[in-house]
């Protein structure tokens, strides 16, 4: 009897003790199984990021791609169209026809970037083209279409001048003729010969926009003649007066007064410019040395008139 109680005793421990292992078991199992879905939920969050990061990139590099794929099917064109004229001119060649340009003529000075492309220019960058009155300068961007917005960037206006022109000229000793041009006969400077110190007069060389400027002192000396006195100078294009400067005392002896004048003119090529006295009271006079002074420059030079050599 005690043999078989002493025998339930032990198969009731091995059953005891085989639950215990299995419930140890299975909670070890759960939890390698939550390490291991948290672990596949890291590395899908992992590769969703990088699939994104590689999808952007991938459509970035398909725009590069027909970019590139643009600029050769427009050089492509490009250059089936050179050689298409090239055969022309072989042809041409050939059948004793050596007038044939090159490339389209278009009869004038390129005006755009068009007019460029027109006459074989493929290559990129800032270019003189001819604009209503003067050159101006683009940058021509041949990689795209004619119309579109980028094609061509007007950059600003070209200073062309054929014949630089400049010139400051000052009087000797002291002037009071009336109405004739005043003798500036001392150069300070002359470029381009334009002012004639022995006529006083400059002539425009070429047609185009010039700045003058005039500037004198008057001596007004002690006298009962008059209780005012005044001289009156004026700039003059051929022989009309285009403006005045004056000075003037009243009732005071030995008086020095200053006067200027400035002026921009459109002149034509062979105009003459001069500064006269237009008015002038009794015993007063212009005086001379550093205070009188005469001086003008070219600013735009009129380039239409070249046109005509084309």
């Amino acid at each position: 009897m005690v043999q078989f109680i002493k025998m339930d005793v032990v198969i009731c421990l091995i059953v005891l003790l085989a639950s215990c292992c299995c419930s140890i078991n299975a909670s070890t199992v759960e939890e390698q199984l939550l390490q291991l879905q948290d672990g596949f939920d890291k590395m899908r969050e992992i590769l969703e990021e990088k699939n994104s990061c590689m999808e952007a990139q991938l459509a970035a590099q398909v725009v590069r791609l027909e970019r590139v794929e643009n600029q050769n099917k427009i050089l492509i064109e490009e250059i089936a169209r050179l050689n298409e004229i090239r055969k022309t001119r072989v042809l041409n060649r050939a059948n004793g026809i050596s007038n044939q340009p090159l490339t389209n003529a278009i009869n004038q000075m390129p005006t755009s970037c068009e007019d460029l492309r027109e006459i074989g220019h493929t290559l990129n960058g800032l270019y003189s083209v001819m604009g209503m009155k003067s050159v101006e300068s683009v940058y021509c961007d041949f990689s795209n279409a004619t119309n579109d917005s980028d094609f061509q960037t007007w950059i600003g206006h070209v200073d062309v001048k054929s014949t630089p022109t400049y010139f400051f000229v000052r009087r000797s000793d002291y002037f009071e003729e009336l109405g004739t041009p005043i003798l500036f006969d001392i150069e300070e400077l002359n470029v381009g010969a334009a002012y004639d110190k022995n006529s006083g007069i400059f002539t425009a060389p070429v047609t185009g926009k010039y700045f003058f400027t005039v500037s004198g002192l008057g001596y007004f000396p002690g006298s009962i003649v008059s209780s005012r006195y005044h001289i009156q100078v004026g700039l003059y294009k051929n022989d009309e007066a285009m403006a005045f400067a004056l000075a003037d005392e009243v009732e005071v002896g030995f008086q020095y007064e200053t006067f200027s004048l400035q002026l921009t003119l459109e002149l034509t090529k062979g105009d003459q410019i001069s500064v006269r006295i237009q008015g002038l009271s009794p015993y007063v006079s212009l005086r001379a040395g550093m205070f009188t002074q005469f001086n003008g420059f070219l600013l735009e030079e009129d380039i239409t008139q070249f046109l005509h050599m084309l």
